[in-house]
């Protein structure tokens, strides 16, 4: 009777620590499958800056969702070197991105893919502003955002206007060189058009006159 009763102990000891473990791995297998759905809608907002097709001295800003998600209530912070907010009137480079609606706003919503572009500023006016020293800014831009199901991320990017010295370009963009040509040409022609006291001159060839030279 006595090894009877330590069988049931035993069996029912085991049949816990069996139950246990089985709660634990469900629990695991449901974290998982958490953490995948939030991974299949989770955004990944970014910023970048890139020289703009007309030449290396105009600078646009790229914001982008290169995430799986949406990307909603999307807000942007700026930090100094030391982590410190700045904000308008303290920065010569954050005034000229919160001229744009995007930073001091922030957006709504950002979609799959979604590519939000603006011109940002030109090394000329930047250059007048810092009396020279283009090279000298440093910032940091903390953006805030959250997924569809009110999930919060945020990521943060530094732009050290230093990587941007020694920077030159050959040639540029022939597309951009075409249209702007394609540009001249068909203004030229609206004004010629416009004006019907002008008139394109061409010169005519008969046979004769070739065979008499």
């Amino acid at each position: 009777s006595w090894l009877s009763a330590i069988a049931t102990v035993a069996i029912a000891v085991l049949t816990f620590i069996l139950a246990k473990e089985t709660w634990y791995l469900l629990e695991a297998q449901i974290q998982q499958l958490v953490e995948l759905k939030r991974e299949n809608i989770r955004p990944n907002v970014g910023v970048q800056l890139e020289s703009s097709q007309v030449g290396m001295n105009f600078v646009n800003v790229k914001i982008s969702n290169l995430g799986k998600g949406i990307a909603r209530k999307v807000s942007f912070t700026f930090l100094d070197r030391q982590g410190n907010p700045v904000t308008a009137n303290q920065d010569v480079v954050v005034d000229k991105f919160l001229k744009l609606g995007i930073f001091r706003l922030g957006l709504e919503s950002i979609g799959i893919g979604q590519v939000v572009s603006s011109f940002a500023f030109s090394f000329f006016d930047l250059g007048k502003d810092l009396k020279g020293e283009i090279f000298k800014p440093y910032l940091s831009i903390a953006i805030k955002f959250e997924d569809v199901e009110g999930s919060p991320y945020t990521n943060t990017f530094a732009i050290d206007f230093a990587q941007f010295e020694g920077t030159s370009e050959l040639g540029g963009d022939p597309m951009h060189k075409m249209a702007t040509e394609i540009q001249k040409i068909r203004e030229s022609i609206e004004k010629v058009a416009g004006n019907s006291n002008r008139r394109i001159g061409v010169d005519v060839y008969s046979s004769s006159d070739r065979h008499d030279e």
